[in-house]
């Protein structure tokens, strides 16, 4: 299914909205403007009729309620009674008071516009001969097209975000229709108030409001909408596509999801249990779960401390791995305690991996985000090892492409490993665990007898006996540099495998 290009990028909703400022510029109701109110007071929406006799209305009304009067209940010429009445209406704020001229009044009170004046509330007068019913009528037939179009435009945004979900569009781009469309930042948070995604960006409107969107008990979503005009009414626009984003959101994030399969965990799986040697069912593996075994990987692993709540490195990685989709058209990951594991292919232009991440854990800094690339499958379980080994740093940082382990993990040779254990098997024989440590000591100090001594808590006469012991039991040259090498490799590879 296709979505043509114009509904995708059409322009915001207008907005039709009926204003004091409509009523007196209707010629058929012939309603005369005798005080504007305070500044854009005339600007103000109407949003129902509200005819009363009371002296005080304010319970029976509701914000920018249009009231409609005769002031038969207010037949006085106290001032002070006027200047009450019209502060309470403003107390509510209602957008204007229509009074009509009859057989209580044959004008406007002085007391009633000197009061309008005073606390800028706009006053209408109506002549005998239009009765309250025809203004109601006219509001009502009004405010219900506004609704009817509120409606239609809400059911439409719903169906092209609908469209775009079923032709295979990330939650990202359904969210950038919706952003589009109110003119406003719209994200879907957590219930502990972490973005997942996001879209859009708040063009100098100060209203901030969310939509709960369905979703299951254990996982209850909104729909956070910021800068949007204060007089744009949410509901009509945006509950139809709440829905669907709630549908998408829940495939997205669920266990039936390509982004969280079977199959791509069985993947991942295989990845961190290949020890260098070469696995058949890998590339099997890849295409199951919608990876091109011949493309090229990028990969994130998200871990935390104990001291970071589950909940939230959960939360921080579901908005990772949503987010990315618009950067990666396949996304998929594992979840174990304490680590996530995404993995990516098919980046969407030239955005860097490293600097696309950083942004999703900008408010998350104590987390542990390790990214890495891989040009082939056969380079990626190593990438993964070596990736999960540099975990622990807070920060998001890029892993090396390299280090000593991931190069002797990438040495399978079952005679190698035997070699080696053969080559080292004369420390062992020896019954002493302390000349295998001074051994392993001398190689990772490079020597350093001072940071030997101080790490084994031994005196420098100690470890230069075993030292000597250790070249007569191997019968090696511990001064040649070429032999410590061949020794540090031959001690990985003999505790590693």
């Amino acid at each position: 299914m296709v979505v043509a290009l114009s509904s995708v990028l059409a322009p915001p909703f207008m907005e039709v909205i009926l204003r004091i400022s409509d009523l007196v510029d209707d010629p058929d109701l012939d309603i005369r403007l005798r005080v504007p109110g305070g500044q854009d007071r005339l600007n103000r929406p109407i949003t129902w009729c509200a005819p009363t006799e009371h002296m005080d209305p304010t319970p029976f009304l509701s914000v920018n309620a249009l009231v409609l009067t005769n002031g038969m209940g207010l037949n006085v010429k106290d001032f002070r009674i006027w200047d009450a009445y019209v502060e309470r209406l403003i107390s509510v704020p209602v957008s204007g008071l229509a009074f009509g001229l009859g057989a209580a009044h044959s004008e406007l009170p002085d007391g009633l516009l000197h009061a309008c004046e005073v606390h800028g509330l706009p006053l209408l007068q109506l002549p005998p001969e239009v009765p309250f019913v025809l203004v109601m009528r006219h509001v009502e037939r009004v405010i219900a097209s506004e609704r009817y179009e509120e409606l239609r435009k809400g059911w439409e945004l719903a169906d092209n975000c609908t469209r775009l979900a079923a032709d295979g569009h990330s939650l990202a781009e359904v969210l950038g229709r919706v952003a589009n469309a109110v003119n406003a930042r719209v994200a879907v948070i957590d219930q502990n108030a972490f973005e997942l995604v996001s879209a859009g960006a708040a063009h100098g409107g100060t209203a901030r409001t969310t939509l709960r969107l369905p979703s299951g008990a254990s996982e209850q979503f909104r729909l956070s909408i910021e800068g949007i005009g204060s007089n744009v009414v949410l509901q009509p626009i945006l509950g139809p596509v709440a829905a669907v984003i709630g549908m998408q959101l829940s495939y997205t994030l669920g266990s039936r999801s390509p982004l969280h399969s079977r199959e791509a965990a069985r993947f991942m799986e295989a990845l961190y249990g290949d020890r260098g040697e070469p696995s058949a069912p890998l590339p099997r593996y890849a295409l199951e779960a919608g990876f091109d075994p011949d493309g090229a990987w990028g990969s994130v692993l998200i871990g935390s401390s104990e001291e970071v709540e589950p909940a939230k490195l959960r939360a921080v990685a579901w908005r990772a791995r949503v987010g990315l989709e618009a950067d990666f058209g396949t996304v998929r990951f594992m979840e174990e305690t304490g680590l996530t594991s995404l993995l990516l292919q098919h980046r969407h232009g030239t955005a860097d991996l490293l600097n696309s991440v950083r942004e999703f854990f900008l408010d998350a800094p104590e987390l542990s985000v390790i990214v890495t690339e891989s040009a082939s499958l056969s380079e990626l379980p190593l990438t993964l090892q070596l990736a999960r080994r540099h975990m622990g740093r807070p920060g998001v940082h890029q892993a090396p492409l390299a280090d000593l382990a991931g190069i002797v993990q990438g040495l399978p040779s079952p005679g190698l490993v035997a070699m080696c254990r053969r080559l080292l098997a004369p420390l062992a024989a020896d019954g002493a665990s302390a000349i295998r440590e001074t051994f392993d000591a001398y190689l990772r100090h490079s020597g350093n007898s001072t940071k030997i001594c101080d790490e084994l808590f031994i005196h420098r006469n100690t470890l230069s006996y075993r030292l000597r012991k250790i070249e007569a039991l191997l019968q090696l040259d511990l001064s040649d540099g070429e032999v410590r090498a061949t020794c540090m490799l031959a001690l990985h590879i003999a505790t590693t495998s």
